[in-house]
């Protein structure tokens, strides 16, 4: 059987693509980081990875600037607004719904007894709706529940609905966007002064966190033109990502790293925007496709493999755990090819269609 190959959407961005396979690794690692420095040898590497959270930050700015330039123009009646968000659900549902199914059956056989697995915040019952409908990170649930790293989904998904007005006033002009960008961004800063940060918010209210970042990619799309301006735009994208991650050695504030991921993302713009591909974006861009899978798959091998096998049944420490992490790192790629091509591509096509004559 021959294989589909992977291929970027567009070879108009191929940098913000390599953003987003590199991402999705390094939020993988941020996961797996809970057994990396089981024996306190790593502390430096520990520091440094406990910020790769913000990456999903990242990923909220790549998604604003891809609505803006698939969809810009275009949500100019109530039906094609219905089609946009049907094709919206039909990409992001059936992963999630489907490791959702999975952390159910765990969570049922930790009922039942059959295995050591009981978590009453994770394995909320009253919040399985929430999560159904895409609203699990809007302040509705008391925890991040179930598959845990869903709640990016649930914030993608409010802005999605949220999509034909954040036009409205990006159809304002560059300034009004930027005004709405750096406005949040400032309103969410000044909100959580008194607690964590808002780039730390997931299920109580992650939505509100995603605003910014969307609301900059927005922006972005609007002022590539003079981003291409930017010289050797893939290079300082490069340099900023790895500064982002030195950055974490040092203890460098939440919200200044956070302000760093939104140039690394402001770059890769400028890059693509310039129509220099470089070649290791141009090599990394197809593997873009898994992002989204690795995502969501991770946890699963996170909760089986690493917690219940590595560390509980063989008691692995120390570089032993870590090469096992390194294993599954690398398992994880085929496994997400696997279910993009056997299972999300074919759920997709069959639910864009529901509704169609």
């Amino acid at each position: 059987m021959r294989l589909p190959p992977l291929k970027p959407d567009s070879d108009q961005m191929l940098h913000l693509d390599a953003l987003r396979i590199v991402g999705a690794l390094m939020i993988v690692v941020f996961h797996f980081n809970r057994f990396l420095n089981l024996d306190g040898r790593w502390q430096a590497a520990d520091d440094t990875i406990k910020n790769f959270s913000l990456i999903v930050d990242l990923f909220f700015l790549i998604s604003g600037y891809v609505m803006a330039a698939v969809y810009t123009g275009r949500l100019t009646t109530l039906a094609r607004y219905g089609d946009f968000l049907r094709k919206r659900v039909a990409r992001l549902g059936p992963l999630h719904w489907a490791t959702l199914l999975v952390f159910v059956v765990i969570a049922a056989l930790g009922w039942a007894g059959v295995i050591n697995e009981r978590d009453p915040s994770r394995y909320d019952v009253s919040c399985i709706p929430q999560n159904l409908l895409f609203v699990h990170a809007w302040g509705t649930c008391k925890a991040q529940t179930w598959n845990f790293v869903s709640w990016a989904i649930s914030a993608e998904m409010g802005l999605y609905i949220a999509l034909p007005v954040l036009f409205w006033i990006a159809g304002k002009g560059p300034w009004a966007t930027a005004a709405v960008a750096v406005g949040s961004l400032a309103l969410l800063l000044w909100a959580s002064r008194a607690g964590e940060t808002f780039s730390q918010w997931t299920y109580d209210f992650g939505v509100a966190r995603a605003v910014p970042g969307f609301v900059l990619g927005l922006w972005a799309f609007q002022v590539r033109d003079q981003l291409a301006k930017l010289p050797l735009g893939r290079l300082v994208m490069w340099a900023l990502l790895a500064a982002f991650v030195v950055a974490g050695v040092f203890h460098a504030s939440r919200t200044s790293l956070l302000l760093v991921i939104y140039a690394v993302g402001l770059a890769a713009v400028a890059a693509d925007a310039r129509g220099v591909q470089g070649g290791v974006s141009r090599a990394l861009a197809p593997w873009a496709q898994l992002s989204f899978s690795l995502y969501l798959l991770h946890p699963i091998a996170l909760k089986i493999a690493l917690n219940w096998v590595g560390f509980g049944a063989w008691r692995l420490n120390g570089d032993a755990m870590r090469l096992w992490c390194l294993l599954w790192l690398i398992l994880l790629i085929p496994i997400a090819y696997g279910s993009l091509v056997a299972f999300e591509r074919p759920a997709r096509d069959a639910l864009a269609k529901l509704g169609k004559r």
